[in-house]
């Protein structure tokens, strides 16, 4: 069974047949996320693997701006490349479906693009300036749809609001705080759902 790139570790993790709370499992999670990052990498060298209106970009680069033939390669290159230790785990995402090349490698290499956007950065979503290893200096804002920590709120929806002052205001909005803070739900910025 394969999972969208959008599913939860947990559900990843099952369709896979393994368990968020096993450390044998938890080992195998983090030497395939492991080669997921040294591909995300890769695809951050060069603005050659964006798309054209964001070949002016600095990276960190956002899976949106990467060109889907660029993305597929790094797909096919995390399952190429596996060690002997994750090639089975990746052997099971081999696919020709929605989710192909390899639904495995696909699902960790947008993870790894959705939790180093810094638009997840809780940090700055904070309005507490640049996190720690959080890539060096805020982001400037444009027409490229990034826009800098200052200029970042939150919507209770987890999407980023640009224009909101986040240290200034008191709303729910500005501060973080909505359903999905205040029910404990991880929410990240996912370019797909929130635009």
């Amino acid at each position: 069974m394969s999972v969208s790139p959008r599913a939860s570790k947990e559900e990843f993790m099952a369709a896979l047949g393994l368990s968020t709370h096993d450390p044998q499992h938890e080992q195998y999670y983090r030497a395939m996320r492991d080669e997921a990052i040294s591909t995300y990498n890769h695809l951050n060298e060069s603005p050659s693997n964006l798309l054209d209106n964001y070949k002016a970009l600095k990276p960190p680069y956002f899976w949106h701006h990467i060109r889907p033939e660029r993305q597929r390669w790094g797909i096919n290159e995390i399952a190429r490349n596996a060690s002997p230790l994750t090639r089975p785990l990746f052997a099971r995402g081999m696919t020709t479906g929605e989710y192909g090349p390899n639904w495995v490698a696909g699902w960790l290499l947008y993870s790894v693009f959705r939790s180093r956007d810094v638009r997840n950065n809780r940090n700055r979503r904070r309005g507490n300036g640049v996190a720690g290893g959080g890539g060096g200096g805020g982001v400037k804002g444009g027409e490229d749809g990034r826009a800098s920590s200052p200029q970042m709120g939150v919507r209770h929806d987890g999407g980023a609001s640009a224009g909101t002052a986040v240290g200034g205001g008191s709303s729910a909005a500005s501060s973080g705080i909505g359903s999905s803070a205040s029910s404990g739900k991880k929410e990240y910025y996912d370019p797909v759902r929130n635009g």
